[in-house]
């Protein structure tokens, strides 16, 4: 009985597409679609700067499709219109995504593997392409929800953070989203060794057994009825992005304009953690990437469902049987590392952990980043007993964490643990990674010529990221400084503090774009001989840092 319940899941996830041959090809599939009923809410987050002022919005009844539009729907569209489809797209996972369009489809990237899972890799006109021939072929006139349609629907009456509660623990997200969780944690560190812990905002703390874009529909719906409303892909609305709710329309109705470079993009997707029902994306309208998709939205109540729209709800169940026989067969993974600490003497890293009780444990990987605050990386695997140490290190501060694996699955991470900060000698030149603290900002490979970090993030370095260091001053004396520094536009730059006092401000300008770098010459300051706090204060975003040079007059 155990045998077949593993066999029966993945025999049926081989191929979906041979599975359901017998279904027509030839008409097209209409939504499947939620009434959604009138009503009023507040729209809007006074913690948002992008989502204010805060307010009151009315809506008439309107309904929006069940489930994100899937590939299988979206095929009709492109085979009987003939539309030119994008066949680049920003979808390869190389450390995480690949951010120059690479070769990738909507029917053929390395990140879907179902008909029924959404449709990505298509961008904001492909998906109003769709709406618009969806609407002439039906004489319905199906189009893309608004952002106010979006968000009354998404909280479904409810006013916490997410429809399902404020989940301050992120623990209860995995029964309603496919979100960024252990499962996904999981399959990342094995693909391409890469993690979502200090990526943007982190993993959730449960499983959802979807490391990918999941099947439609897998998970609770909100009091709607809607599912994957706030993961699984990021989805297109019909409004041109500002960067606020001034003047907006309070009726339901998008905002729009004649030159709308950006739109509006709604929720999250299964590579971030649960953005809240509040939270606005923004999108290029040229861009092409595989995390997002959409859904669709229609005047009035739902229509009653056609034959095509009933057979893909049927194969779809079949779908989601099949997906759910495959998650219910997966073994529990196992339980967190306890208790690491670390020793440092001289060059050597000596890690310690307690055994799992768990008898059954196999081995332990050991993970380290590259400086505090990057991404974790596996750097020991097959380790069996308690111990491990580590004699490559540099001279910055690293990050250690432990976990426990069993049958290829591996625990959520133990504590973390790190080396001691370095103090940096001045003359010289203080490496950004080489920081005590960072907030607002995170540690990368650099694409410069000289080094191996630098410090960026989503938008480059953040304007409240701050930098501490350790400097020690061989003699007292006015110090000329220099920094290599990348920006696409000219910046308000950072603030040079020296134990908590500022000395200097520095304005970042433009060098052509986040990988070309420049040495910019900065101000003159005075140091004591002794060891000193320097801070770095960043005062704007859109710019990264290799290293700040220190020399003496």
């Amino acid at each position: 009985m155990k045998l077949n319940k593993l066999i029966i899941p993945l025999c049926l996830s081989i191929n979906s597409s041979a599975i359901y041959a017998n279904e027509s090809t030839s008409g097209l599939i209409e939504p499947i679609m939620v009434t959604i009923p009138a009503g009023t809410f507040q729209m809007g987050d006074i913690d948002k700067e992008d989502a204010q002022p805060v307010h009151k919005v009315m809506l008439p009844e309107f309904s929006l499709g069940k489930y994100e539009v899937t590939v299988r729907e979206f095929r009709h569209f492109v085979q009987e219109s003939g539309y030119d489809m994008p066949t680049k797209c920003i979808h390869q996972l190389n450390g995480w995504f690949n951010y120059g369009a690479t070769a990738g489809t909507w029917e053929n990237n390395s990140l879907n593997t179902s008909d029924f899972q959404p449709v990505n890799c298509i961008g904001w006109k492909s998906a109003n392409a769709y709406v618009q021939w969806l609407a002439e072929k039906t004489g319905r006139p199906y189009r893309l929800p608004s952002e106010a349609e979006w968000e009354y629907a998404a909280r479904a009456g409810t006013s916490s953070k997410y429809y399902f509660g404020d989940d301050p623990d992120q623990t209860l997200v995995c029964e309603y989203e496919n979100t960024a969780d252990l499962t996904g944690e999981n399959i990342l560190q094995r693909d391409t060794n890469t993690s979502y812990v200090n990526f943007f905002n982190g993993k959730s703390n449960c499983v959802d057994h979807s490391a990918y874009a999941s099947i439609v529909g897998m998970y609770k719906p909100n009091p709607f009825g809607l599912h994957d409303m706030i993961s699984n892909v990021v989805e297109f609305t019909a409004d041109c992005y500002k960067k606020n709710y001034k003047n907006v329309p309070t009726n339901g109705q998008p905002w729009t304009s004649e030159n709308c470079e950006f739109r509006v993009a709604r929720g999250g997707s299964w590579h971030w953690n649960t953005f809240a029902v509040s939270e606005r994306g923004v999108m290029g309208k040229d861009f092409i990437g595989a995390v997002e998709g959409f859904r669709i939205a229609l005047d009035g109540a739902a229509p009653a469902m056609g034959g095509n729209t009933k057979q893909f709800k049927k194969t779809l169940k079949i779908a989601q049987h099949s997906e759910q026989l495959r998650r219910d067969a997966v073994l529990p993974y196992p339980d967190t590392v306890t208790n690491l600490t670390i020793k440092q003497q001289q060059g050597l890293v000596t890690l310690s952990w307690d055994k799992s009780e768990q008898t059954d444990i196999e081995s332990y990987r050991v993970y380290r980043n590259s400086a505090i605050g990057s991404t974790f990386k596996l750097l020991a695997p097959n380790i069996v007993e308690t111990i491990f140490k580590d004699a490559n290190i540099d001279n910055h501060q690293y990050e250690y964490t432990v976990v426990a694996v069993r049958r290829h699955q591996q625990s959520d991470y133990s504590n973390t643990v790190k080396t001691r900060a370095p103090w940096v000698q001045i003359p010289g030149r203080l490496e950004a990674e080489s920081a005590s603290e960072i907030t607002g900002s995170s540690v990368g490979r650099t694409s410069d010529i000289d080094g191996k970090f630098n410090l960026t993030g989503p938008g480059g370095i953040s304007d409240k990221a701050i930098m501490s260091y350790q400097l020690e001053v061989a003699k007292s004396g006015h110090y000329s400084l220099s920094y290599r520094v990348a920006a696409p536009n000219d910046t308000k730059g950072f603030a040079i503090l020296v134990n908590d006092k500022e000395l200097a401000t520095e304005k970042v300008t433009s060098t052509g774009g986040y990988n070309q770098w420049q040495t910019q010459t900065g101000a003159t300051i005075y140091l004591n001989q002794s060891k000193n706090k320097l801070t770095i204060q960043s005062h704007d975003k859109n710019w990264k840092l290799n290293w700040v040079n220190f020399k003496q007059k």
